[in-house]
C-alpha cells in the first residue's frame, strides 16, 4: 500500500509559509546590494580603460633611458595589469598643444607591481625626446592597458625561438628572457642582437647574467660598424640565422622599419612557413622609396573631423604625415594604441575624400575596407578629406 504522502505532512506548517516570507522580505534592506561577478572582476584587472602610473626610478643607458612606472595609489590605480612577454603598453602624452599617445614595450619581468619601459634619444623622436627631457622621478602619466601580439604561443610557435633585434628593439626579448629564466615562458631563445657598435648594446650586463643563469637563453651581439673579437660583424643575414636555427625555429623581429625590410627579404629568400615568422608592431609607418608614386608629395590638404561628441574641426592635413598624425597635432585626443595598423584601435570612418594605405601596414578586415573604414595611424590624405572619429 502506497504511503499517502499528502496526508502524513502537518497542514499548520502550510499556514505559516507566506507569514515567514513576508517577515523575510520587510527585513531586507531597500536597495539590491551591489555584486559584481569574478569575471567582471577579472576582465577589469587585465583590460582597465586607463591605469594611472607615476615614474619611480630612472637609469641612464647608452642612447636611452629606463623608466619604472609604478602604480599611483592617488590617482586610482592600487596594481597594474598583468602582461605578457612581448606586449606593449601606450603612454597619452600632451606636448605643445598636441594630444597623441605611443607605444613602448615593457622590458620587465610581468608583474602587477610595476613596469619598465626604454625609451631611446631618437633623431627628431617628438614624443621620445620630450620624455627623456620632461619625465623625473615622480612624473605622472596614463597608459593604456598591456596589448599587443608580440608573445609567445606554444601552440602556434616552435619551442626554440630566434629573436632578432635591433636598438630598443631588444626591449620585448629582455622580458622573455626574464621571463624564461624563471620559469614563466617554456621555451628555449637564441638572440641575435644588432647594433652600430658595442657601446650602443642595451642591457648587455643584464642579458650576460640571464645567459649565465639559465641554459635556455644564448645571447649573440652582432655589430654593424665595428669589428672586435667576441662579436659578429655585419648584418643579421639569412646566413647568420641558419646558423642559430634549430629543426624547427619561429623567428620573432623587433626594430626599425629599416630593419624589418631587410629581415624580410632574409626569411623569404629562406622560404620560411609564415607562422613562423613574427614582426612586432612597425610603430610610426614612415613613407620610403617603396611608397614612391603611391601619394602626394609636398601637399597640405584640408581635413573635417566629425566627433562623436558633435563636434566639426577643420584643420590641415600634411601629405606626408598619417591622418591621426594630424588629428593629435590639433589638439584633439583620438584613440590609437599601436600606431602601426595592427590593433585597429584607431578605426575611423572615412566619409569623403581618397587615402593611401601602405601594403604593410593593411590590417584591416575586409568589411572595413569595402564599408570606407580606415585605421587613422596608418592612411596618409591624398585629397581633401572628411573623417568620424570616436573622442576619448
Amino acid at each position: 500500500m502506497k504511503k499517502d504522502y499528502l496526508n502524513s505532512i502537518p497542514l499548520e506548517g502550510f499556514a505559516q509559509i507566506i507569514p515567514r516570507r513576508r517577515s523575510i522580505i520587510e527585513r531586507a534592506p531597500a536597495t539590491m546590494p551591489q555584486y559584481e561577478y569574478n569575471a567582471n572582476v577579472l576582465a577589469k584587472n587585465l583590460h582597465p580603460s586607463v591605469q594611472h602610473v607615476i615614474v619611480t626610478d630612472i637609469v641612464q643607458l647608452p642612447n636611452a633611458k629606463l623608466y619604472t612606472l609604478s602604480p599611483d595609489a592617488e590617482k586610482g590605480t592600487d596594481k597594474l595589469a598583468y602582461f605578457q612577454p612581448g606586449q606593449y603598453i601606450s603612454l597619452d602624452l600632451k606636448i605643445s598643444g598636441s594630444r597623441l599617445t605611443r607605444p613602448y614595450s615593457l622590458c620587465s619581468l610581468p608583474s602587477v607591481k610595476e613596469y619598465q619601459i626604454v625609451v631611446k634619444d631618437m633623431k627628431n623622436g617628438f614624443a621620445s625626446e620630450y620624455i627623456n627631457r620632461n619625465f623625473e622621478i615622480g612624473t605622472r602619466v596614463d597608459i593604456s592597458e598591456p596589448s599587443g601580439f608580440f608573445s609567445y604561443e606554444p601552440l602556434r610557435d616552435a619551442g626554440h625561438i630566434v629573436g632578432i633585434a635591433g636598438g630598443s628593439g631588444i626591449a620585448p626579448f629582455v622580458s622573455m628572457a626574464k621571463a624564461i629564466a624563471e620559469g614563466l615562458l617554456d621555451a628555449d631563445m637564441t638572440l641575435l642582437y644588432g647594433c652600430k657598435t658595442e657601446e650602443e648594446i642595451l642591457f648587455k650586463e643584464e642579458l650576460e647574467e640571464l645567459q649565465k643563469k639559465c641554459d635556455r637563453i644564448k645571447v649573440v651581439h652582432v655589430l654593424s660598424d665595428e669589428t672586435k673579437e667576441g662579436y659578429y660583424h655585419g648584418f643579421i643575414s639569412k646566413e647568420l640565422i641558419r646558423e642559430f636555427m634549430q629543426e624547427d625555429s619561429s623567428v620573432f623581429v623587433c626594430g626599425s622599419q629599416g630593419m624589418y625590410d631587410y629581415i624580410r627579404t632574409q626569411t623569404e629568400e629562406m622560404a620560411l612557413p609564415r607562422r613562423r615568422v613574427r614582426f612586432d608592431a612597425y610603430g610610426e609607418y614612415r613613407l620610403s622609396e617603396r611608397d614612391e608614386g603611391q601619394f602626394v608629395k609636398g601637399k597640405q590638404f584640408e581635413l573635417r573631423v566629425l566627433t562623436n561628441d558633435g563636434e566639426t574641426h577643420v584643420i590641415s592635413a600634411r601629405s606626408d604625415e598619417s591622418i591621426l598624425v594630424a588629428i593629435e597635432r590639433a589638439g584633439i585626443k583620438a584613440p590609437s594604441k599601436c600606431r602601426s595598423g595592427e590593433c585597429g584601435w584607431c578605426r575611423t570612418r572615412l566619409i569623403s575624400g581618397e587615402v593611401y594605405t601602405p601594403v604593410l601596414t593593411e590590417h584591416r578586415r575586409q568589411y572595413d575596407q569595402v564599408a570606407g573604414y580606415l585605421h587613422a595611424c596608418c592612411s596618409f590624405p591624398l585629397s581633401d578629406c572628411t573623417v568620424t572619429i570616436n573622442c576619448e
